[in-house]
């Protein structure tokens, strides 16, 4: 009895993890961070580019040894990063996300 209520809990625990109908599943991407421009994340769109901008935010964050997450502070450091992008698409993203982080 233990281990049909045993098996049964690990099926359970797999289904829920599994995803559902209307989460896309998303191909791995490589990426140079150091060659990737504006004009490619601007290309992209939905949970593709809110995945970049969040790596973004996390390696700068990173480097910088920054341990608190503060949301006001992180929303208008990627606006400005996004606004950079819009008028110079040639220009590296990590370069943009940098004058971003030091305005």
């Amino acid at each position: 009895m233990r281990l049909v209520l045993a098996m049964l809990l690990l099926g359970l625990i797999v289904v829920t993890l599994l995803p559902g109908p209307g989460q896309a599943q998303l191909s791995p991407v490589r990426l140079d961070v150091t060659a990737f421009t504006c004009g490619e994340a601007l290309a992209l769109s939905g949970e593709r580019r809110d995945r970049l901008l969040i790596y973004f935010n996390g390696y700068l964050d990173g480097r910088a040894g920054t341990t608190v997450w503060i949301d006001e502070v992180v929303g208008a450091r990627i606006d400005r990063a996004l606004a950079l992008c819009k008028t110079t698409p040639a220009l590296p993203l990590l370069d943009a996300f940098t004058r971003a982080w030091n305005p």
